[in-house]
């Protein structure tokens, strides 16, 4: 696998790499710190953040390369990704609202997300032990990538994996069973319902993509981005697993609901976020 680390030389985007060695990769994948540079006074900054994320990591034994680009981040960061395959590209934030220092998450991750097909892992306020993640799906076939592909990426994380859907509090058909507006996951799944077939495939999928984590489904019912920030703040989550990225072969419209879904959430969310 290989990883791009971005690093404008600030503390707050060191944090992806610590993030990076809490996921438990393994030393045969390849690293890439990308330096970005806005001026030429940035460079010193730079290679001292290259020195200290080189030390967070040499205790993985990563093959770590270092590479500079000068502009705008998330242009370079784009134009890296271009040029070469990546499997998974980080930045590291400060806060809720802030990504790049002097810079919103609008301008630098929310750009990213809104252009990279590749996965972008957002870190916030990682923690010493990633152990809870929280997958989001939508019970559409979208959400099959991000389970695929957001399970390979976490799978190797110890403790525990909740994937959670979020159903509407009112029936969107007249002919909608009433239990639906009270199912929890379990009697979903019992049930047979659309969203508990969906969640057990949930289940198949991830345990399929490696993850040797205790896996749980879970409905709540409500807004999305609502419902998914008050599970974060009652969950205690380490990660927030979301789908936002273009996909080929997805409706416009699912592509607009997707992305402003992601943005808010990644405004949002006190943790740090990978979206696919």
């Amino acid at each position: 696998m290989r990883i791009l680390i971005c690093s404008d030389g600030s503390p707050a985007a060191e944090q992806s790499a610590y993030l990076i060695t809490r996921l438990n990769y393994v030393s045969e994948d390849e690293i890439i710190v990308l330096g970005v540079s806005e001026s030429d006074g940035d460079q010193v900054q730079l290679s001292a953040s290259f020195e200290r994320i080189k030390a967070l990591l040499d205790g993985q034994k990563f093959t770590v390369q270092q590479k500079i680009r000068y502009g705008h981040p998330a242009v370079q960061i784009m134009k890296e990704v271009e040029e070469t395959s990546f499997d998974l590209v980080t930045v590291g934030t400060s806060g809720h609202m802030r990504g790049f220092p002097g810079l919103r998450i609008g301008s630098t991750a929310q750009k990213l997300a809104r252009l990279l097909t590749t996965p972008l892992l957002v870190a916030r306020h990682v923690p010493s032990k990633v152990n809870k993640v929280l997958i989001c799906t939508g019970a559409e076939i979208p959400s099959l990538e991000t389970l695929s592909v957001g399970g390979k990426l976490i799978s190797r994380v110890p403790g525990e994996i909740i994937v959670l859907h979020v159903m509407s509090q009112v029936a969107m058909r007249l002919d909608s069973p009433a239990d639906d507006l009270v199912d929890t996951a379990e009697s979903a799944i019992q049930r047979g319902t659309r969203e508990g077939r969906h969640l057990t495939q949930a289940l198949k999928l991830l345990q399929q993509a490696g993850v040797v984590s205790k896996i749980k489904p879970l409905l709540r019912h409500g807004l999305v981005v609502d419902e998914v920030l008050e599970e974060i703040d009652e969950g205690g989550y380490n990660l927030l697993i979301i789908g936002g990225h273009y996909h080929h072969g997805r409706s416009h419209w699912t592509e607009l609901l997707l992305e402003d879904l992601a943005g808010e959430l990644l405004q949002k969310a006190p943790c740090s976020v990978l979206i696919i």
